[in-house]
């Protein structure tokens, strides 16, 4: 779940999208030009949205109820520092 690598985005790419855009540009604007100059490897969601995500997951984990939601509950942990690491 690590990034390996990250992804550049030139200048001139950030300025073009400047030039097309009115005064503002909206979350989901931004969020879907991001997403489309870096391959769909990066996309933007609410921060809530993340906070939900995690906290599904800590449940999940505390619950312990289900031993084939992920193979292993190391992992499982693992994956819930790395997406808090992020927020």
């Amino acid at each position: 779940m690590a990034i390996e690598n990250d992804e550049f985005i030139t200048k001139e790419d950030i300025s073009k999208l400047l030039q097309i855009m009115d005064d503002k540009i909206s979350m989901h604007d931004l969020s879907t030009w991001l997403k489309s100059k870096t391959d769909d490897e990066w996309v933007v969601v609410p921060r809530g949205f993340c906070s939900i995500v995690v906290e599904f997951f800590e449940w999940h984990l505390k619950e312990d109820s289900d031993q084939n939601f992920l193979s292993t509950k190391e992992m499982f942990e693992r994956n819930i520092v790395a997406i808090k690491k992020y927020l």
